[in-house]
């Protein structure tokens, strides 16, 4: 029996039928615990799909012409493949279970919970394809389901206008991706994939045919500065899509580009390290701007997808790493850098997945994304707090969680590019590596200010003081992912393995005490146990607690109130808020965020200047990108199209000369052949 077949059968089925479920159970009172208790259920086959890829000897393929004449749906799962398949599996999970309450704020699903599934379903289908006209059916079908997931609050003007926003760039994307599977198809006569592998050795259609994926695959990623419509689709959408959008479909863009680095090329020659440079140039454009972007946002939907910008670009400055080392022959190094490429993808997409999550969950309660109006959540959500917490120390690279194994092993990689034979190359990646050593301070801010304002101190409004904690279905969702990123961080042998048996690396661990760097006798590697540095840690911590305790003896508990400043009571008016925190950097990178103040004075009587009632301050920032770059694209095309609607004039006798000039341009034209 074809268990590979069956399993991919199986996921296909459960989410199509948790679509079908959902348009006839939409409006009943379990409908969210039926249609994702079957998109969880799918979502396990979906991994039992990827794991018996792994365990298997070779690809898998499988033909679906009969049911696809058209386009010739082949498939082809091998272990890049099945790492992809494994990620959606897990993140779909979590997701799902979460949804399960969150989904109840909506009333009636009908139309989410089958979007929902088919978008899950979609990018599955999308990184199993084998050919062109497949891949990029699928891939509309994606970019289309998570459109009008994105446009699902349609009530709001915002969410409307962010939703066009997302259609608009993912066609540009879809654009150029198709430009490089034309050039593809011209080099080799075919459109499957299989014919791509065995590209022809011309240069400058290969360059031409990574451009055009960069491009293409960049925007979907929201590689700068192709990212304008994701800090705007992920606070539009519900927040278990942006979860959805921000951990998964990302990837499926960087999946998308790895395809046509390592599968359908040959970048182990010099010539092809400036490919690389580019990779890290965009990346650490990517990862500064974003998190810098991140650090001012009010909105922890918009923070949380700034952040993800930023992800992306290291994301980017690994790929390019690997590019860089591959083209010089230096595979240990190459695949080093790929390892932790590969770790930081799962990473992302374990602790955005909870933060997105997390936010939402703060938003389910107190109706509000805006830090300004909460404060004092801990106390009234434990959990969420709790659980959004590991996230955010994940996020910031802290020991013993996930993402400081990764970011940790990406800082290894820019180390060893002194052995990379070209001095003007090993000065510009050193310059990276001083963005990727900002973003990682930064992002520490960012998310010290985000948990710190939302979660700590006093409630700054109603809606953050009479709340409640959240279902716990909503809860369990985001447990998943947590304990996820504590297992990873401590254990990282587990991510490693499965990276170097996805992508064919030998740097697989047989135990959890086993350095990172499977070659610590080389003299080039640095290296760390995780489960080593937390016992440490832990030993540590002990000890310091028995000397306190056997220096001071028995300590005595006294409560007494928090000094005020001589003002007689606290109010939330004396609590930093989340613009005072990154006020210091507002002001050093004013050139990047255009801040506005705009102060409004209200006085008490009108005729006196200096007796005022109250004064409010607004401040705002704007992207440079979208105020420089796209407004000014916007502008002359709209110019342009302008000029072009002169010929519009509404009267059939011109639009019949029009044809008729037409006409005898065409028989001029063969008349001369």
């Amino acid at each position: 029996m074809n268990y590979a077949l069956l399993l991919l059968q199986m996921t296909i089925t459960l989410f199509l039928g948790g679509s079908a479920v959902s348009l006839i159970l939409g409006g009943k009172k379990h409908a969210s615990l039926v249609i994702f208790s079957l998109s969880a259920a799918a979502s396990l086959c979906a991994i039992a799909f990827a794991s018996n890829q792994f365990l298997s000897d070779g690809p898998t393929r499988f033909s679906f012409k009969e049911i696809f004449p058209l386009v010739g749906f082949d498939v082809l799962v091998d272990n890049t493949c099945a790492f992809f398949i494994f990620l959606i599996g897990v993140i779909s999970l979590a997701v799902s279970v979460y949804s399960i309450g969150y989904a109840k704020k909506y009333g009636k699903i009908s139309s989410f919970g089958f979007l929902f599934n088919f978008f899950i379903v979609s990018m599955i289908l999308v990184t199993v394809s084998n050919n062109v006209f497949s891949f990029l059916i699928f891939w509309e079908l994606m970019s289309l389901t998570s459109f009008f997931l994105v446009i699902y609050e349609h009530e709001s003007q915002n969410n409307r206008k962010a939703a066009i926003n997302y259609l608009v760039m993912t066609h540009f994307g879809t654009a150029f991706i198709a430009t490089a599977f034309l050039l593809s198809f011209v080099q080799t006569g075919s459109f499957s994939f299989d014919s791509f592998r065995q590209l022809g050795s011309n240069s400058i259609f290969k360059d031409a045919i990574f451009v055009f994926a960069l491009i293409g695959f960049g925007t979907k990623a929201g590689m700068m500065p192709f990212h304008t419509w994701l800090p705007q689709a992920h606070p539009a959408a519900p927040s278990n899509v942006s979860a959805l959008m921000s951990a998964v479909m990302l990837k499926i863009a960087i999946y998308g580009m790895m395809r046509f680095l390592f599968d359908f090329n040959n970048i182990s020659s010099p010539d092809n390290a400036w490919w690389g440079l580019l990779m890290i140039a965009f990346g650490a454009v990517s990862s500064v701007f974003g998190i810098l972007y991140a650090v001012v946002e009010k909105d922890i939907k918009r923070g949380l997808a700034f952040s993800s910008i930023e992800n992306v670009g290291l994301i980017f400055m690994g790929l390019g790493l690997t590019v860089v080392f591959a083209s010089y022959d230096l595979r240990a190094l190459s695949a080093f850098a790929l390892m932790a490429t590969m770790y930081h993808v799962i990473n992302h997409a374990i602790f955005k997945s909870l933060l997105f999550m997390g936010a939402g969950s703060v938003q389910f309660a107190t109706h509000t994304k805006d830090m300004e109006k909460l404060g004092g959540l801990i106390k009234k959500m434990p959990w969420t707090a709790l659980l959004f917490l590991i996230g955010c120390l994940a996020i910031s690279g802290l020991p013993p969680f996930n993402g400081f194994v990764s970011e940790w092993m990406l800082l290894q990689s820019f180390l060893l590019t002194s052995q990379v034979p070209d001095t003007l190359l090993q000065i510009s990646i050193a310059i990276a590596s001083l963005a990727f050593a900002l973003t990682i301070g930064i992002s520490v801010a960012t998310f010290v200010r985000l948990f710190g304002i939302s979660f700590l101190s006093k409630p700054r409004s109603e809606l953050a003081a009479h709340i409640r904690e959240v279902p716990r279905s909503m809860l369990a969702g985001k447990s998943i992912v947590a304990a996820l990123a504590i297992i990873l961080g401590i254990m990282p042998f587990v991510g490693i393995n499965l990276v170097s048996i996805s992508f064919g690396l030998s740097g697989v661990q047989a135990n959890p005490f086993a350095p990172l760097v499977s070659d610590t006798h080389d003299p080039i590697y640095a290296s760390i146990s995780m489960p080593t540095v937390l016992i440490l840690l832990g030993c540590v911590s002990v000890g310091a607690f028995g000397f306190v305790r056997a220096i001071g003896g028995k300590t005595q508990k006294i409560t007494s109130s928090t000094w005020d400043c001589g003002f007689g009571s606290l109010s939330e008016r004396m609590q930093y808020t989340a613009s005072s925190v990154s006020y210091p950097l507002r002001i050093i990178f004013r050139f990047l965020f255009r801040p506005t103040l705009q102060i409004q004075k209200e006085l008490e009587h009108s005729s006196s200047n200096y007796e005022k009632r109250s004064v409010a301050l607004t401040q705002s920032t704007e992207d440079i990108f979208e105020q420089k770059l796209y407004r000014s694209i916007i502008s002359a095309s709209i110019a342009f199209f302008g000029k072009i609607r002169l010929v519009q004039t509404g009267k059939v006798n011109a639009y019949v000369l029009y044809v008729m000039l037409i006409l005898v341009v065409l028989l001029i034209y063969v008349r001369l052949q």
